[in-house]
């Protein structure tokens, strides 16, 4: 994916998040993962975090799905340099193995 492309789909996002303020609580937090999803493709990992943890305040059930578990093992597999230990922690508390 393109940094073009990146950054359109964090626009997207962040407006899709607007406007969904007032629907349900799953669907709020399927919104964070994916700007979650966007900040991680353009390597801006702690935004990544950050929107992962809105996600887990809005739903946290569905943090646990695959998919989610799966982009945060991405995650901490990207921070080689254990920049964010908030990161790898989360990561251990999802069962996640980074």
């Amino acid at each position: 994916m393109t940094r073009s492309h990146g950054r359109k789909r964090i626009s997207r996002t962040r407006e899709a998040a607007r406007a969904a303020a007032h629907s349900g609580p799953e669907r709020r937090a399927a919104l964070w993962v994916e700007t979650a999803r966007a900040y991680s493709q353009r390597g801006r990992l702690a935004e990544g975090y950050q929107a992962l943890r809105i996600a887990e305040s809005c739903a946290a059930q569905d943090i646990r799905r695959p998919a989610v578990r799966e982009l945060v093992a991405d995650m901490a597999a990207r921070d080689r340099r254990r920049a964010l230990p908030e990161l790898h922690h989360f990561s251990r508390r999802l069962g996640v193995p980074a």
